[in-house]
């Protein structure tokens, strides 16, 4: 039983700054990705990453024990790539054709231009956590764009530079 109603809640976290990362992912030969700001850096030993991802959203639907993906940490002027990759109802197919990305090697998950950094994971466990998926993974490549800079964040309902 909550004791709080789900409009305090959100306005409660909304004050929680965090950082504005994409993941990314394959279906069969589509690309997958979603805004996220709920990535956690786990361990180091392994290199081990989880994030949350709502039940329903098609990357749930994609991952599972040994799936690849790649969180791609947006910088400053990627803005816009996070708020096309939030909204609901955007297309299955082509989501990324006008967003610049190459392949991962190992998972072939996108990797976007206007990522300051990205690291490439396999899954190890996922578990349902109410209406979301949490999503484990160790980290099995990444890399540094020192072209891109700055970052994103999520405070307040809204995406801004920093």
């Amino acid at each position: 039983m909550s004791g709080i109603d789900e409009d305090t809640y959100r306005a409660i976290m909304a004050r929680l700054v965090s950082g504005v990362s994409v993941v990314t992912t394959r279906l069969g030969n589509k690309d997958l990705a979603m805004t996220a700001t709920s990535i956690v850096s786990v361990s180091l030993d392994p290199p081990t990453v989880l994030f949350t991802v709502h039940e329903d959203a098609r990357v749930a639907q994609a991952i599972h024990a040994g799936q690849g993906w790649v969180v791609n940490i947006l910088g400053d002027q990627a803005g816009p790539v996070a708020d096309w990759l939030a909204s609901p109802g955007r297309p299955l197919i082509n989501q990324l054709t006008t967003i610049p990305h190459n392949s991962a090697e190992w998972s072939q998950a996108a990797i976007l231009t206007q990522a300051a950094s990205w690291v490439e994971c396999e899954t190890t466990w996922v578990k349902q956590a109410a209406s979301h998926i949490v999503v484990v993974g160790e980290v099995v490549g990444g890399g540094i764009q020192p072209e891109v800079t700055g970052g994103l964040v999520h405070a307040y309902g809204r995406i801004e530079p920093y």
